[in-house]
This record gives C-alpha cells, sequence and structure tokens, in this order.
C-alpha cells in the first residue's frame, strides 16, 4: 500500500535547498566521460535516438528510466530501471538498495530528461555524488546546476537539443 507523496515531496524540497550550497563543478561535454540520462519510459521511443547522439560522440552513457506502471516494458539490459511497483517504499521514497546502485553509477554529467513532478527521480538525482546537474525547470525549485527554461509544451528532444548546445558552449577552467 502506498501512502502520500508529501513525505518524498518534503525531503527533495530539503535536498533541493542544500543543493543551492554545494560547489558545483561545470563540465563540457568534451570534457565528459560518463553520462547519465534520467528519464520516464512513455519518453522511449524519443530519448533513445538522443541517447544514440551522446554515444556517437564516444560517451560513456547510461540510462536511468522511471516505470510507473504495473509492467516493464522490453528494453535495453543496461537500462537501470526504477519500478515503482517494487523499487519504491510506502512513501515513494527509492528503497537503499536502489539508491546505493544509482549513486555508485559514474556520472561526469547528470541529464534529466524526465518530466512533471517525479518526485523519486528527482531524489536520486539530488543524492548523486555527480558535480554537475542539466535539466529543464519543470518547478519551483532549483535541481540543476544549469538550468533550462523552456515554453510549458517543451517536448524533450527540444529540451535535449538545448542542453546539448550548452554542454559544447560551455568553457570550464
Amino acid at each position: 500500500m502506498r501512502l502520500t507523496n508529501h513525505f518524498i515531496r518534503k525531503k527533495v524540497k530539503g535536498l533541493a535547498e542544500q543543493a543551492g550550497k554545494r560547489q558545483s563543478h561545470f563540465c563540457t561535454l568534451k570534457d565528459a566521460g560518463h553520462i547519465l540520462v534520467l528519464f520516464n519510459v512513455e519518453d522511449k521511443d524519443i530519448v533513445e535516438p538522443c541517447l544514440e547522439t551522446l554515444r556517437s560522440q564516444q560517451k560513456n552513457t547510461k540510462a536511468c528510466v522511471y516505470v510507473s506502471g504495473d509492467t516493464v516494458p522490453e528494453m535495453d539490459p543496461s537500462y537501470m530501471v526504477i519500478h515503482a511497483k517494487t523499487d519504491l517504499d510506502m512513501w515513494y521514497m527509492p528503497v537503499d538498495e536502489i539508491e546505493k546502485k544509482f549513486c555508485s553509477c559514474d556520472a561526469d554529467i547528470l541529464i534529466d530528461l524526465t518530466r512533471g513532478d517525479n518526485y523519486a527521480m528527482q531524489y536520486l538525482l539530488l543524492k548523486h555524488p555527480g558535480t554537475f546537474k542539466v535539466g529543464a525547470r519543470s518547478s519551483e525549485l532549483d535541481l540543476y546546476d544549469l538550468t533550462i527554461s523552456v515554453t510549458e509544451n517543451a517536448d524533450i528532444k527540444h529540451i535535449f537539443g538545448h542542453i546539448l548546445f550548452y554542454l559544447q558552449t560551455i568553457r570550464s577552467k
């Protein structure tokens, strides 16, 4: 039985406040060796070409997919799957095993392509030790080191295109 998402929402808000105080280390796309991309399973067909774009640039690209439905559809076995039915506790928090597995993934850049208030993925993103996190603003919370402001109806390909542009434009010291 699942209860309310009040507790995870509160936890994410606290983590987001702490994240604003941490030291960011900007990373260009050129300098990044490992990239971790987060997305919802509903967007798999849109995101997979984006992942191929990163792989074609010789980036070690991993994906973490959130599945909210009853069954996990067939997908690339290398993807880390976060299944709401089995990987979240009754407070919608990721179980310890999932959090540890996620946080152990190497990532110079984390790219969040999830949409809406996906608190479980926001929680994992904020807990990850990676030092450069990128995504589109979807709430009042400041979750990212590089936030892309887009219109409400912007699609994932559009957001990903902007993220790539800025990652290629950034100059790090």
